[in-house]
């Protein structure tokens, strides 16, 4: 089953919104999840007041760049209008949330928590550090694949009017154009249970919004253009090495023998794998950007490679799609939504892909 996920009015989506929440999970988590969003709902400050009361010139650069980043993905984009990013909530610089994803450790198969209305995800999201960790390590002790990761930003999908939180701030303008836009995505086309497409969609119209934001704030001379462009190709870099060792990893976990043996083959793996990312990956990186990968207290496990996964899955179709619209990002929303309506919106778009490849295989007339 699939849903496209329309504006509706800001008061009607928030008591529907309790409704999700308190159904979401059984128990202690229903609670600590609508305790945590009713905080953020309480605390939030009108996007205006936040700007005109911010002393900090940089700070409320970024605060007025949220306000235009909204309007342009509204109003130049078409994403749906919800009451999203008219607010600010200050969480200081710690994240907002963090979550909890789970895999086997000799297999790409992903621990799914099961909710209402948005059905079975690969993670699960707490308001709390404290709470994800115990949740990771109770995974651990079954001997799972495990990684907690502190988030910036999350989207309701329309039930709630989400606010723009602090901790953001210390992003650079590229960065939080394409979190502003990716989330807005997430309120526009989202289909149920499919965490990686949904993921992967946002991924690209946040990267292509934010760089058409740009483009038409200040043309090619735009410096945050060159920034968002920049990120967009270090980030390809950094997903093709990782989809390598998904590959390489994917290839042991196949292959017959003991448990153990695969296990010790993986972390052979993983460790030339960090070798030559640092020999062939690392050189073609600005300074210190995924770093993190080469230090050993970062655990390469599958847990992380399916999170890289979830936002970047068959990308390149997305990408495929837009080059064959001509480049046109309204249209590839447009086409995205119609997608999202089908049975199967992941075999949509690979037919879409297809049969526009077939097109331009087709010799034109003899002249």
């Amino acid at each position: 089953m699939t849903r496209c996920v329309r504006s509706s009015s800001s008061a009607r989506a928030e008591r529907a919104g309790v409704l999700l929440l308190l159904l979401a999970a059984p128990g202690c988590y229903s609670t600590h999840v609508a305790a945590g969003q009713l905080r953020i709902l309480l605390g939030r400050e009108p996007i205006e007041r936040a700007i005109a009361g911010e002393a900090r010139p940089e700070a409320r650069r970024k605060l007025e760049l949220v306000r235009d980043v909204r309007a342009f993905a509204i109003e130049r984009l078409g994403l749906t209008e919800t009451g999203s990013y008219t607010s600010v909530y200050d969480t200081g610089e710690r994240p907002i949330a963090w979550n909890v994803s789970a895999s086997d450790p000799d297999a790409f198969a992903p621990y799914t928590w099961d909710f209402p209305i948005v059905g079975r995800m690969p993670y699960i999201g707490y308001f709390d550090e404290g709470r994800a960790r115990d949740e990771g390590a109770r995974l651990r002790r079954h001997g799972l694949d495990t990684i907690v990761m502190g988030v910036p930003a999350y989207s309701t999908l329309g039930w709630f009017d989400d606010p723009f939180f602090t901790s953001m701030l210390r992003y650079d303008e590229a960065t939080i154009a394409d979190i502003i836009v990716h989330e807005l995505a997430h309120a526009t086309v989202f289909v149920d249970g499919d965490a990686e497409f949904n993921e992967t969609l946002a991924t690209f119209i946040g990267n292509k919004g934010a760089e058409a934001f740009f483009l038409a704030r200040g043309g090619e001379a735009d410096p945050a253009l060159a920034a968002a462009r920049e990120d967009a190709r270090e980030k390809a870099l950094f997903n093709g090495a990782l989809a390598d060792l998904r590959e390489t990893l994917a290839r042991v976990y196949q292959a017959s023998g003991l448990r153990e043996e695969k296990l010790r083959r993986k972390a052979e793996e993983v460790a030339a794998w960090r070798q030559r990312f640092a020999r062939e990956v690392r050189p073609r990186l600005r300074e210190g950007a995924y770093d993190h990968v080469l230090d050993d207290s970062v655990e390469l496990n599958n847990a992380f490679l399916l999170a890289y996964q979830r936002y970047h899955g068959e990308l390149d179709l997305f990408e495929e799609l837009h080059r064959q619209l001509g480049g046109d990002l309204v249209a590839t929303i447009n086409a995205l939504r119609r997608m999202a309506e089908e049975d199967d919106p992941r075999a949509a778009l690979r037919e879409r892909v297809a049969q526009g490849r077939a097109l331009l295989a087709v010799p034109g007339p003899a002249r």
